[in-house]
């Protein structure tokens, strides 16, 4: 692959970094270690994405936090390696979000609700409550439904010839939602 196209391929990865919250260099270190077929060192990193040693340090920490990167002891250096694929590690970056962003703020609003006096504001919370509870469900099953595809106990999908909306269907039957709702809903022609 071209130096050009690596760095094409590079500036994408860092803009989903950025739009998944993880921040570009996040995105940026982990298509550096996409595009290494051996475990690097922060050193490597550094020299092949220009970042300063402290925002690789950082970068890694959430990416290993999410749990997308293996690190290995070689003497005194440490050795960084993707440890999954994209999809798993979108999975474990959902399960993060429900974890510390969704129902934290679930928890606060909640906490919060007896201390507002003002029936109107009290009644916004209620619904916002119950939008972040709505969102929270969401998500948890998205994750999922990720974790099912990704089984190799579930589906064998054949990813050349995939029939996105026929594992869509069966996806939806299998988690009790019928042909008759998707349609109603207006989600199948």
């Amino acid at each position: 692959m071209s130096e050009e196209a690596m760095q094409e391929v590079l500036d994408s990865l860092a803009k989903m970094g950025k739009q998944w919250g993880l921040e570009a260099p996040v995105g940026r270190v982990w298509g550096f270690l996409l595009f290494n077929s051996r475990p690097v060192t922060q050193r490597e990193i550094e020299e092949g994405t220009g970042y300063s040693r402290g925002l690789i340090s950082r970068s890694l920490g959430k990416l290993k936090m999410i749990n997308m990167i293996d690190v290995v002891t070689e003497g005194r250096e440490f050795r960084y390696s993707l440890k999954t694929s994209l999809i798993k590690g979108f999975s474990e970056f959902l399960k993060l979000f429900l974890k510390d962003e969704i129902k934290a703020m679930i928890e606060l609003l909640s906490g919060s609700l007896d201390k507002i006096g003002d029936g109107v504001v009290r009644k916004s919370f209620h619904t916002l409550i119950n939008e972040y509870k709505k969102l929270y469900l969401v998500i948890h099953i998205l994750s999922r439904m990720i974790d099912e595809i990704t089984s190799v106990d579930t589906l064998i999908l054949d990813m050349e010839n995939l029939d996105v909306e026929e594992v869509a269907r069966k996806i939806s039957i299998r988690y009790g939602v019928t042909e008759r709702e998707v349609i109603k809903n207006g989600e199948q022609k």
